[in-house]
Formats: C-alpha cells, sequence, structure tokens
C-alpha cells in the first residue's frame, strides 16, 4: 500500500510520510548460507557463474578474483561483494581464512538490486569490526526458521551491505532503476519453462528486439550471454534434484537437456565433477 503524502491525526496534527524508495524501499532479502572457511591452494575454480550474490570477508591470508576484463587481490580485513551472474576463477596463494555468504536482494520481476549496480568490488573495512561479529551471527543462524532469527539474518546482512551502499550512494549518476526493462518477459519466461526448450528467436520476440540485439542488451544487462545464463540456472536445477534424490535421468530430463550424455558432461564443465560424484559427494549433507 502507498502511503499518503499528507496525513492526519485525530486531533488535527498534520504529517508528511516518508515514501517509499524507489528501488530501496523495494528490496526484499535472504541469505542462502553462511560459513567460515580455512582452507589452502586447493581453493580454486575455473569460469564458473552463480545466480546469487557474494560476500566475502578475508581473515588472513591472500587470494585472487578473476574475471573477464578485471582480477582484485583479497587482502585481510576487506570485505569484498561479488554480483551474481558474473564469470569468475578464483585460487588462493596458500594458506587462507575468510567469511563468506551468499544471498539475494530481489526486486520485482526476478530483477536484483546487484544487477543495478553490479560491478565486482572491495571494501576496507579494518575500522569496522563488527563485520566478522556480522558474519559469526550470521553463521549461528543458518539452521534456525524462528521469525525472529529470520529478522535478524536480514538485519546483519544489511549491516554487511552498508558499506557498499554509501559507496554505491556516492556514485555521480547514481541509478535509480533498471534500465533493461523489455528484458523482463524474456526473464519470466526463462524462469517458468526452464525445463523446456528455449530459443533466443522466441525471447527476443516477446522483448522486441531482434535475436542479435536481445543478445548484445542481455549481456550488457548481466555480465553473461542468454544461453549461458539459461545453462546456469539449469545447473542450478540439476544440483536441486540431485541432492532431492531423483536419479540422473530424470535430472537430465526435467532440466530439458537433449540426452544424458550432453547432461552429464555440461554438468560436470559446470562443476568440476559428475552428477554421480556430485551426488554422492554432497547429497548425505542435506
Amino acid at each position: 500500500m502507498q502511503p499518503e503524502k499528507i496525513e492526519t491525526g485525530s486531533n488535527g496534527f498534520v504529517w508528511k510520510n516518508i515514501l517509499p524508495d524507489e528501488l530501496i524501499s523495494q528490496i526484499k532479502l535472504h541469505v542462502y548460507t553462511a560459513h567460515k572457511m580455512q582452507t589452502d591452494t586447493s581453493w580454486a575454480g575455473s569460469d564458473f557463474i552463480n545466480h546469487y550474490n557474494r560476500l566475502y570477508y578475508v581473515e588472513s591470508g591472500e587470494a585472487v578474483l578473476k574475471f573477464k576484463d578485471s582480477e582484485i587481490l583479497m587482502k585481510p580485513g576487506y570485505l569484498y561483494l561479488i554480483p551474481a551472474y558474473q564469470l569468475i576463477s578464483h585460487y588462493s596463494k596458500g594458506d587462507f581464512t575468510f567469511y563468506w555468504t551468499h544471498f539475494q536482494a530481489s526486486l520485482d520481476a526476478n530483477l536484483d538490486l546487484f544487477m543495478i549496480y553490479g560491478n565486482p568490488q572491495g571494501i576496507n573495512c579494518k575500522a569496522l569490526p563488527h563485520i566478522p561479529q556480522d558474519f559469526e551471527a550470521l553463521i549461528q543462524s543458518i539452521d534456525k526458521t524462528h521469525p525472529t532469527i529470520v529478522l535478524s539474518r536480514m538485519l546483519h546482512l544489511l549491516r554487511l551491505l552498508e558499506p557498499f551502499i554509501e559507496k554505491f550512494s556516492e556514485q555521480p549518476n547514481l541509478p535509480t532503476h533498471f534500465k533493461h526493462q523489455d528484458l523482463i518477459p524474456a526473464l519470466d519466461m526463462i524462469r517458468v519453462n526452464l525445463t523446456k526448450p528455449l530459443e533466443i528467436q522466441t525471447l527476443a520476440e516477446i522483448s522486441n528486439l531482434s535475436p542479435e540485439h536481445f543478445s548484445r542488451k542481455f549481456k550488457l544487462a548481466f555480465n553473461i550471454s542468454p544461453k549461458r545464463y539459461i545453462l546456469s540456472k539449469r545447473i542450478e536445477l540439476a544440483k536441486q534434484l540431485l541432492l532431492d534424490k531423483l536419479s540422473v535421468g530424470e535430472v537430465s530430463e526435467q532440466c530439458g537437456f537433449c540426452d544424458l550424455y550432453h547432461f552429464s558432461r555440461t554438468f560436470k564443465q559446470s562443476t568440476g565433477m559428475s552428477p554421480t560424484q556430485f551426488y554422492k559427494a554432497y547429497a548425505r549433507d542435506v
């Protein structure tokens, strides 16, 4: 419900309401998970894409985040934001201890705040002692579902995001809306029809764009081509179905792959392990 600009009380007092912000007031926050990890050079991955945003806070050691056109050296005391749908590789230079969380900050139409603000970056947070405390609070809450715990998780996530929101607000030309509204119908079609064949021609038509213009605009908006986006979403669905104990054949069919061989090969290219290996490695933890 949109509040009135001016309201009056029963005693005749008149006041102005704070009106919702076009973007920030719409945000729906959700924490997928949070952990603290102590690792070494085994922490490495190449050319993968995730549908969620990530925050990393480094306690000790160094690691490298590599993107298509840039590279970030992760250092102790820094907090790093990696928006969704970034093509990324990473590797640790040695012993490496860090906190991490995966989250969404969704807006309407299956969009995320960081689809608008979406550049990977790090901020020096050595003067912000609450950062590791907020991560610890997230970690302690991940298995709890009480409403007060859910609200607490959102509060701690907001505290972690605050340095980035403050930095974004300092931009001289701060974006106030998603500038690719004509892609929303295509996003909705992909979401609803993920298990069915999806042609770029069809997605372009409902966006009132040519296939070439649609593909260029989609990649500009999300840092990923439409085909890779669809593939990424299907692999994410496949992981969920495997953990739900469906057979590899059933998962292949329900995720829209043309045959079992194509599914298995694509899954291994995306995750580094076969569907069966993935199930054996992670199903026991679910």
